[in-house]
């Protein structure tokens, strides 16, 4: 089996390596297809970066217990949300749902640092929260259950619910969400 290491630069404040490892099967395929692919990861990861996005890129949505991304169209009510520093959520109404309804959460980051909004089971804010540890520019695309803030930014994320125990909307930034910056989602008849 043969490997190649690729290891791009890319950067906002602070540079972040973001390092590719490709690895290909040399008796399985003939070397232009081996260069190919290979040249395909690269640009895969520098077009994410000429985008301007200089951190970790996390997929949309990870599996969760709480539900599954919304559909526009179909949104029961609208749930404006503000974050700031001091690590809590504001709601314009009581975290109320139905299982099954959908919600479009408008969110802005009024603070100076950045903030995730993400929906999921307490037992998976945590997991997700040691995953952000180890990787702390994790930056969440739209489409799933989670949306990254940098300060002054508004977000929208459209959720349905499903009932589970301990659904939670919280911000794993490293520190975040031990600071308090968590509400747990009642679930009403």
């Amino acid at each position: 089996m043969k490997s190649t290491l690729v290891s791009i630069l890319v950067g906002s404040s602070l540079a972040t390596s973001l390092t590719l490892v490709a690895s290909m099967n040399a008796a399985a395929s003939s070397d232009h297809q081996e260069s190919h692919q290979h040249q395909e990861n690269v640009v895969a990861v520098e077009d994410s970066s000429a985008q301007g996005h200089g951190e970790h890129h996390h997929g949309g949505h990870m599996d969760t217990l709480a539900g599954k991304p919304g559909i526009r169209g179909e949104v029961d009510k609208t749930i404006e949300v503000t974050a700031d520093d001091t690590m809590i959520f504001y709601l314009d109404q009581p975290l109320q749902v139905k299982d099954g309804e959908t919600i479009k959460f408008v969110v802005t980051n009024n603070g100076h640092v950045e903030h995730e909004f993400a929906i999921g089971t307490k037992d998976e804010h945590v997991e997700h929260g040691a995953m952000m540890m180890q990787n702390p520019g994790m930056v969440h695309a739209a489409g799933g259950n989670a949306i990254t803030l940098k300060p002054g930014e508004t977000k929208e994320l459209i959720w349905t619910f499903e009932e589970a125990w301990q659904v939670q909307v919280a911000c794993n930034i490293p520190g975040h969400y031990e600071a308090g910056m968590h509400k747990l989602v009642s679930f009403v008849e």
